[in-house]
Order: C-alpha cells, then structure tokens, then sequence
C-alpha cells in the first residue's frame, strides 16, 4: 500500500510539475497607454499572448464593458505579431473608457489554453491594472453663466463652390460606376469597337473546354476549380436566359430556371453540381475525384441541353406550272407492230 501510494504521489508531482513547466511557455500579459484619464476621455488597453505554436488556445470575449465601471468603446481584430513556427504572439487592442470618477483596476484577464493531445485546459492570467479616472476641476469662485448660442452667418458663393464640385464629382463617379456595371454584365467593351458576340453556349462550351485542360483539381486546386467552373456556368445561365445569375443563391438561380422548358433531369444535375461546389466553396468540403468529372459533365450536359438552335431556313422550289408539268398516264405507250 505504501508502494503504491508513493507512486500515486511521485505521479502527481510530475504532473504539477509538466504543469509549472508548459505555463512557463505561455504568456499573457496586459498594458494601458495611460494609468490616469478625465471622465469620459479614452484610453488603449493592449493584450499579448505568446504561446508554442502547437498549443490550443481560447482567446477572451468582452462584450461591452471590463467591470461595471469600465466601458469598451472599441476593439480591434487579433493580429499576429510574431511567428517563427515555433513560437506565436498575437495581439488586441481595446479602446476603454469610464464614467465615473476614481480608481478602478482593470480586471486580470483569463486565456484558457492546452498542449496537443492534452484534454485539461490550463490558465494564463494578465497582472491586473489601476486606471485613475479625474474629474473635470470646477472654478467655484466665479459666477455661473449662461451658454450663448452659436451665431448664424450667411454662406457666401466661394464658401459653398468646394461643396458643389464635390457633389458634382461624386455624382460623376457613381453615374460612372452604374455604366461600367452595366458594360461588363452585358460584355459590351468600355470604348472602340466591339468585336463579334460569341453565342453564350459557345463561349461557355471553351471556357469549360479551357477549365478541363487547366487540371485544376487534380493539382490540389478544389477550391479555384469549382469556383470557375460555377462562374462559367452562372454567366452562361445570364446571358442565355437573363437572370442576374451571379448575385443569386442556388435556390434562386433554380427558381429563375423553373419557368423555362428545361428536362427535369438537367436540372436536377445542374442543382446538385451547384451545391457540391458552394459546400467546396464555403464549407471546405473534399469531395471525391470522380464528382470533379460528373460536376464538370453536369456543366457541358447543361449548356449542350439548353443552346438556342438555329433552325434552317427551308427554301421553296419553283411551283410547278402547265409549262414545266410533268404529264405521267397509266397507260403504257402504244407501239407500232409491223404485220
């Protein structure tokens, strides 16, 4: 039993120990640009964190205010300050305020973190920091005024001709926008002479072509692959049927589509090759070599599906006419016999 419980102690002690040990390469610490603010003025309070770049951590979340005294007006994104692939710091900055005159202390702030392949999370604490707050000083000795109010002086034209060019330029610059928008959805070039329109399905059916030669996904590019290969495929269904297919959702772009005579199983593909390639896109999906294929078959099958057919103009003969008849009889042609 003795054994035992040695052993159980001796276990305890190396743990605590790795414990003291893993903390000692975490770090977390807290600065304020300045310990002393008048009522209702701002101050940056500054947080750090180092840590080995195979630790887990927890970062804190502060909704709007420190403590009930201290306020957040501002936060900032988290930056990396440093990584060398071994070791990380990452930095925030808040932007804090207080209402109340006095001094009030920041509180220490908890990051939660765990070694790789640990289950227990460990705690790194900020030192806690004193923030003076002043009031504004009041002359007591001289008499209480009433505020005048601001004084109205009228504009004079040079005053308000920097403010009437602005309006004009602004207004240049969106009206300029609108039309740029405008001539890139209908593919129309900005100024010359515009070349030869492509039909849509011909266009589409080389950019898909061209997509296919690229091997994108075969090269570890799943992502740039279903991109492109929904961006053809979205301009194709514009210019073909003219919804506004890019700025639409799968749902929408179907719904849009339900309305024209296309065979439902066309679609159904096209709606299935949609959402494989927005679960790629933004739910970092992996799907398997094969659906690359049948995605980009989908694609050819549903341009080639729903291409405007021109039909061929069918040319009338000359009718026929008492001149040009050709007289045929049921009686066979009579022969001169020779007695």
């Amino acid at each position: 039993m003795m054994i035992k419980k040695s052993i159980s102690i001796l276990y305890l002690m190396l743990l605590v120990f790795a414990a003291n040990t893993f903390s000692q390469n975490v770090i977390a610490t807290a600065k304020l640009d300045s310990n002393k603010i008048l009522i209702g003025d701002q101050v940056k309070l500054k947080l750090q964190l180092s840590y080995p770049s195979k630790t887990a951590i927890s970062w804190p979340d502060f909704k709007d205010t420190l403590n009930k005294h201290i306020e957040i007006v501002q936060r900032s994104k988290i930056d990396t300050i440093s990584n060398d692939g071994k070791k990380i710091t990452l930095g925030q900055t808040y932007t804090i305020t207080s209402f109340d005159s006095g001094g009030y202390y920041v509180p220490q702030i908890s990051f939660k973190y765990k070694n790789s392949g640990d289950t227990v999370y460990f705690e790194a604490l900020t030192d806690s920091l004193l923030l003076n707050v002043n009031s504004i000083p009041v002359d007591t000795t001289k008499a209480i005024r009433d505020i005048k109010g601001p004084l109205s002086v009228p504009w004079t034209f040079m005053e308000m001709l920097p403010y009437i060019i602005g309006v004009i330029l602004l207004a240049a610059i969106i009206w300029f926008i609108i039309w740029y928008i405008r001539k890139r959805k209908k593919g129309e070039p900005l100024i010359g002479f515009s070349k030869p329109k492509i039909p849509a399905d011909k266009e589409a059916l080389l950019a898909l072509e061209e997509l296919r030669n690229k091997k994108l996904w075969q090269n570890n590019k799943v992502k740039e692959y279903y991109t492109e290969l929904t961006e053809i495929t979205r301009i194709y269904i514009e210019k073909r049927y003219g919804a506004l297919a890019m700025e639409m959702t799968t749902d929408e772009i179907m719904d849009s589509l339900s309305s024209f005579s296309i065979r439902d199983v066309v679609k159904k593909k096209l709606r299935q090759m949609l959402i494989l390639a927005d679960f790629v896109k933004f739910a970092k999906a992996h799907p398997l070599p094969n659906e690359h294929d049948i995605s980009l078959e989908t694609a050819f099958e549903f341009v080639n599906e729903t291409k405007i057919v021109e039909t061929p103009e069918i040319k009338m003969e000359k009718p026929l006419t008492e001149d040009n008849n050709i007289k045929y009889s049921n009686k066979p042609e009579e022969k001169d016999h020779a007695d």
